[in-house]
């Protein structure tokens, strides 16, 4: 038995690795070259991406299971140039490259062995990877990128597993928020998440995705709101 056989992440990508496929086979020319939801990037620039962040985390993958390092990317210059240079591609060859390095990471996720989830794996870059945390960072390239896409797919669309997981980590990645906020987030099964960003001095209510989107600075927080219509708080880049 492989490492993440049981794991239901694994289960999640690939669902959601199929509908960002969807997505892209909707594309036509002229939409691949309008601008994302990222600044100074087009739709070809984010699928690209994606596809580059496969092959990155195929090369953690297999660094962690050989024990012979391979850099998660060469550089940062090369992981920008490849980018760039893949962006301007057809929409079927970036359906292709999207498809085809999803199955190469998947290929690769299914030779670690059990005895090597818990072992953290250098990516050199300014991190080091759990080789557990793998399934997560992908499901998270592949979702968050794919609303990036500004072509229908929003976070309402996505599982609540994956909702309350990035609201988990938001905390960790927004510490310095000062005023913060004191979240209280709804998700889709009626549950709420609350988390606390920075000091927390804001309460701030709303459906998980609007929260998710707020917090990544992917919304201005429209449908959120406050106790006594407070303004919301401004918040560091979530990065």
């Amino acid at each position: 038995m492989t490492a993440f056989a049981d794991d239901p992440l694994l289960g999640m990508m690939t669902d959601q690795t199929d509908l960002l496929l969807q997505t892209a086979r909707g594309l036509d020319d002229a939409a691949v070259r309008a601008p994302s939801r990222l600044p100074g990037w087009t739709r070809g620039h984010v699928l690209t991406h994606v596809a580059r962040n496969a092959d990155g985390l195929g090369n953690v993958v297999r660094t962690g299971v050989t024990g012979e390092f391979t850099p998660m990317y060469v550089s940062t210059e090369r992981r920008n140039a490849d980018i760039e240079d893949g962006s301007g591609r057809s929409p079927a060859d970036l359906e292709a490259d999207i498809e085809s390095s999803a199955e190469r990471l998947l290929a690769l996720l299914a030779d670690v062995p059990p005895d090597r989830l818990d072992i953290t794996v250098p990516t050199g870059r300014a991190f080091d990877l759990r080789m557990q945390d793998v399934l997560w960072m992908r499901l998270r390239e592949v979702t968050y990128h794919h609303v990036d896409l500004d072509a229908g797919f929003t976070f309402a669309d996505l599982p609540d597993e994956v909702l309350r997981r990035g609201l988990l980590e938001c905390p960790g990645r927004l510490s310095s928020a000062a005023p913060g906020a004191a979240v209280t987030a709804r998700l889709a099964n009626g549950d709420d998440l609350e988390i606390s960003i920075g000091d927390g001095a804001v309460p701030v209510q709303g459906a998980a995705a609007d929260v998710l989107a707020w917090l990544t600075g992917r919304s201005d927080g429209s449908g959120l709101t406050t106790n006594g219509d407070v303004p919301l708080p401004d918040l560091p880049s979530w990065g």
